[in-house]
């Protein structure tokens, strides 16, 4: 999940006196790392996976299913056994462990890229059963990982091994322990920063399936409960923490494209395929113990990791304070969460020269960008239409910056273009080259694009 880093995480109040630095910096990382790869070409196609595994215990006498809060574990235990393979010898295939946001989760993709053959498409079922097959190797007797895109019964009463009680420090949800994040500080300070910035915890709320049973509740749009009680009265399906839309498993695919121009194209085609995947895969019909309305994940993910106040969000009468630290002093209208569709296309099809395929023709809905990254971005070489996506990715902030890593050589690093690249979490994701990967050779990397759902 997005950017890790080791270190000491700054709390937001912290972390105030440094965003501007790193949003700035972050823009001169780009650039200097645009014009530094800009000229890649001609590199062969290669792509791999990422499935997000939940991993829960079934109590076949209690009649009883609930998560294992045990991937941190089990992440060590994959990792230690997948270093005792010998890939060299070419006869097995490898897999590679992630952490993911919830502690009952791990992160599998292939040990390495596949490429452009008809025998590597051969490949991705036979190594996505080696990874599930590896997993259920380190389960405990009674434990299971199912495939699916959300557990059922989150924040439902004692849905936990071992059990935790709610409403923790962190996101002090009213059914779901901090228990329940991941203990590497990232995830933890990452929930904290986002209530913190926003001024409130995350409202999620989506619209109940009803029949003519379903009693009639507390009417949509009522402010959010303070008590379980109130929330469970509520015609909405209430829900207040990161966990529930986090801890969702999707899957995404990744490809490397022959160069700039060919990554940028395959991102426009796969923004329009996106949705139409989630659409084929839908397997979300219940959340927080209840039916549901909808069918995909989508909203509630977007819900749990909104962390634009009150004015950012349009809300009536906001009482936000301006923060010049902040992007757009905290009170720019921004439309959607973080965590949302796409909102430009981002190929400059014969750099816009015929006015009926140019991209600008297609960019025609809210799209708030940073002004300041845009100027910059085009006095340093970035055409309009690239440069217009960027900046939109820089009216957010960073939410997690780490204690000591704040100054880079920027000729050098990417860390703060990558610290909001990675937490704007969008149908398609345009990924540069990392810094420091050479131009050739086996460790080369070229220019990816990212798709999930």
């Amino acid at each position: 999940m997005g950017f890790l880093e080791e270190g000491v995480p700054l709390n937001w109040a912290d972390s105030l006196a440094v965003i501007k630095y790193v949003r700035e910096h972050g823009i001169q990382q780009f650039l200097s790392m645009f014009n530094r790869v800009r000229t890649i070409e001609n590199d062969d196609l290669l792509w791999g996976d990422e499935v997000e595994f939940a991993v829960a215990v079934l109590d076949e006498q209690a009649g009883t299913v609930k998560i294992s809060l045990r991937g941190a574990e089990l992440l060590t235990e994959l990792r230690a056994k997948e270093g005792q393979s010998h890939p060299e010898s070419g006869r097995y295939e490898t897999c590679h462990w992630a952490p993911e946001f919830g502690s009952w989760m791990v992160e599998g993709t292939p040990g390495g890229p596949y490429s452009g053959f008809a025998a590597d498409l051969l490949r991705v079922e036979r190594n996505m059963r080696i990874r599930r097959a590896r997993l259920i190797a380190a389960l405990r007797p009674g434990e299971i990982c199912p495939t699916l895109p959300c557990f059922p019964m989150m924040g439902c009463g004692d849905f936990t091994v071992p059990a935790a009680a709610p409403n923790g420090d962190k996101m002090r949800s009213l059914f779901i322990p901090d228990a329940c994040i991941n203990p590497h500080p990232r995830f933890g300070t990452l929930v904290q920063n986002i209530r913190q910035r926003r001024g409130s915890k995350v409202d999620i709320r989506v619209p109940r399936f009803k029949d003519k049973n379903t009693p009639q509740g507390t009417p949509a749009g009522c402010p959010a409960p303070s008590t379980l009680e109130e929330a469970l009265k509520m015609d909405e399906v209430y829900m207040d923490a990161m966990a529930f839309g986090m801890g969702c498993c999707c899957l995404q695919v990744t490809f490397q494209g022959r160069d700039i121009a060919e990554s940028r194209h395959l991102y426009d085609h796969l923004a329009v395929l996106s949705p139409i995947l989630l659409a084929l895969t839908a397997a979300t019909p219940i959340a927080r113990g209840v039916l549901l309305d909808t069918d995909v994940r989508w909203s509630i993910i977007a819900q749990s990791v909104d962390d634009r106040t009150d004015a950012e969000r349009r809300v009536p009468n906001a009482a936000t304070v301006p923060n010049e630290q902040m992007a757009g002093n905290g009170t720019r209208p921004l439309p959607k969460s973080r965590y949302d569709s796409i909102s430009t296309y981002i190929c400059h099809h014969q750099h816009g020269r015929n006015k009926e395929s140019s991209t600008n023709a297609y960019n025609d809905i809210e799209a708030p960008i940073d002004q300041e990254a845009f100027e910059t971005l085009c006095k340093g070489g970035v055409d309009e239409v690239l440069a217009r996506h960027i900046a939109h990715l820089f009216v957010r902030d960073p939410l997690v910056v780490f204690e000591g890593r704040i100054e880079f050589d920027d000729d050098e690093a990417t860390d703060h273009f990558e610290n909001l690249q990675s937490t704007n979490w969008q149908t398609v994701r345009w990924k540069p080259p990392p810094a420091g990967a050479p131009l050739s050779g086996e460790k080369h990397i070229g220019w990816g694009t990212e798709v999930r759902w």
